[in-house]
């Protein structure tokens, strides 16, 4: 295979390539390793010392960071590239919420990941490997969704899906809700929790906010423009748990002390809280009620309790004596 000749203005952007890829703070290079990988990307025709110097300086002027390191008993003198775009820091955060996402399939974890390595020198990157592991899909549709959501938030535009709702335990797949009929949803927020996309918006047909998971939506387009956007009462958002919508309500809880780090984490430090014994305290909360809400409280056992109003105290209770009714009786799987 012919090898063409490096141009000076190609030459000019392989030094800055080679500077990106195989140098970094602790790899540095000297003008004769970089003529030599120079000299792999193409011919090179009296190439002298002071011509690599003066790449190296117009690229220093144009901002890019490279610098020459001090050198003693006449060594060749080494360089490297100081600063990127993003701190190797920066890129490790980007790995692992990508790894952690389990809204990201393998194959777009996999090639999100080769790009975010790409941006830092080799040996760098041979350390950006997830350490993270999360179950995922192989495949996914995720990001076309989101994208037409997103992109339906800011046009105000009402979007059609279908939704996939109980596990087929022969097909291994979700089966479609409402018989494979399309949603008309008008969508106000996406928000990411707990490793999913949420999708919260009016449904059209039933004329209600409704939370809806990305993963489990198919088939979405736009279906027209809205000519009523959608608002959504940002308490709403803050006071769902596990995303379950519910009615919004005052409730007394009383927590003891050693979940108390947990509930100022969901609550946030301004909660109106009073120590009531000598281990337990009394909060104060606006939440919505829901099947989502007692979930969340029954992690905490008998480590936490509603006091009021009464009727969610009742309902809480009938949600406990529900679920230990199902160890009443021995166990129908043998």
């Amino acid at each position: 295979m012919t090898i063409e000749k490096l141009s000076n203005r190609d030459r000019l952007l392989a030094v800055r390539e080679i500077f990106e890829k195989k140098s970094d703070e602790e790899t540095t290079l000297t003008l004769e390793e970089l003529s030599v990988e120079l000299s792999k990307r193409g011919l090179i025709e009296k190439l002298s010392r002071k011509s690599l110097k003066d790449d190296i300086d117009a690229l220093a002027r144009s901002g890019f960071d490279v610098v020459k390191e001090e050198t003693k008993n006449g060594l060749a003198t080494p360089y490297h590239l100081v600063s990127r775009r993003f701190e190797h820091h920066q890129l490790r955060l980007l790995v692992d919420a990508i790894a952690s996402a389990k809204f990201i399939s393998e194959s777009e974890t996999t090639a999100l990941v080769r790009t975010i390595q790409s941006l830092t020198s080799e040996r760098l990157a041979k350390t950006l490997n997830p350490v993270i592991h999360t179950v995922k899909k192989p495949k996914g549709s995720i990001p076309f969704s989101i994208d037409t959501i997103q992109n339906a938030i800011t046009e105000q535009e009402i979007i059609s899906f279908q939704y996939q709702g109980k596990f087929n335990e022969r097909t291994r797949k979700f089966e479609l809700r409402r018989d494979g009929e399309f949603y008309l949803v008008t969508p106000a927020h996406l928000i990411v929790d707990n490793g999913n996309y949420y999708l919260i918006g009016r449904d059209e047909r039933l004329q209600q906010i409704r939370t809806y998971r990305v993963d489990r939506i198919v088939q979405c387009s736009v279906f027209e423009p809205t000519d009523r956007p959608v608002e959504v009462d940002p308490t709403y958002l803050s006071n769902m748990f596990n995303m379950y919508g519910g009615e919004e309500e005052q409730l007394t809880l009383k927590f003891h002390e050693s979940v108390m780090p947990t509930v100022v984490d969901r609550f946030g430090t301004e909660i109106r809280c009073r120590r009531i014994e000598e281990n337990w305290f009394e909060v104060k909360v606006s939440a919505l009620f829901s099947e989502g809400f007692m979930i969340w409280l029954i992690q905490f056992a008998n480590q936490a309790e509603i006091i009021e109003p009464v009727v969610r105290r009742d309902a809480f209770r009938a949600k406990v004596l529900q679920l230990a009714e199902v160890y009443q009786h021995d166990s129908l799987v043998k």
